[in-house]
């Protein structure tokens, strides 16, 4: 959805849908056209069930897949008031993200339900995006079995992708607040791959004293690394993705704080 016709308005009473006009019958041949169906709707295959219950739609008319994600709020209803809900949140970084050029998701259709200000349902739908394989599943499965040189070109391009796209976003006040492995896809193009970053309803802007949220990203990323790469490895990462421009004792002290922020909790 590069042209981003979906807007997010806050509403306080009521329920708000908000669809992609390209979307509209598709959406129709779910039975989500009609507002009451958003609550329990189940078609497809469930990848996590819960508060948040997210289901792969592959409609059999071959038209394309998507994902259904629900937030439902039945306890503390007060947590998201007069606030985004974690759906909207997500929607709206996904449309940062794309003005930074860093590929995401299309969002298909966003839905809030509240009441006098309480959040009591909030769910997005996105598109699902081809060729792809979670960042963990590719290292493992595809680019260890990779031949030696080949492997190493394919980690050199991703390495540098990524940082980039991580300065990039850093530079502009963003961060995802979970960029795990998991979080990153990983899209086959011929023989290029590309990052494309997903699930990010954590995810904040903020332009001015922002060095703990870097540390936190930072932290997410790394987690999943130290199951592959030495701490020296680590280190010279680190240092790729500050730049030429950074000193070693900056590198130092984010190396260390990284650590410390990754102690807190066990590797993922």
């Amino acid at each position: 959805m590069s042209s981003d016709p979906l807007l997010y308005r806050y509403i306080f009473h009521g329920t708000q849908l908000s669809v992609d006009p390209a979307y509209q019958s598709y959406l129709s041949t779910l039975g989500l056209d009609n507002l009451l169906t958003w609550t329990n709707f189940d078609q497809g295959l469930a990848l996590s069930i819960g508060k948040t219950v997210c289901l792969k739609v592959s409609p059999s008319n071959e038209q394309e897949t998507v994902y259904f994600k629900r937030y439902l709020y039945q306890k503390n209803i007060w947590e998201f008031f007069l606030r985004c809900s974690k759906a909207a949140n997500e929607f709206i970084n996904y449309q940062r993200l794309k003005k930074l050029n860093i590929p995401t998701l299309d969002t298909v259709a966003l839905y809030e339900q509240r009441s006098w200000g309480r959040l009591r349902l909030a769910c997005i739908i996105t598109k699902e995006v081809p060729n792809t394989m979670q960042l963990d599943d590719f290292y493992k499965d595809v680019l260890l079995s990779m031949p030696k040189q080949q492997a190493r070109h394919v980690f050199d391009s991703l390495k540098e992708q990524l940082f980039q796209q991580i300065r990039t976003a850093h530079n502009a006040g963003f961060f995802h607040l979970d960029l795990k492995w998991r979080n990153i896809l990983i899209q086959k193009n011929g023989d290029s791959y590309r990052p494309i970053w997903i699930d990010c309803p954590r995810g904040v802007q903020r332009r001015y004293f922002n060095y703990a949220l870097k540390v936190a990203d930072l932290s997410g990323f790394s987690r999943k690394a130290l199951s592959f790469f030495s701490v020296p490895q680590l280190y010279r990462m680190l240092r790729e993705y500050l730049g030429n421009t950074s000193s070693k004792t900056e590198a130092r002290k984010l190396f260390v704080d990284i650590a410390k922020h990754i102690g807190r909790r066990s590797p993922k």
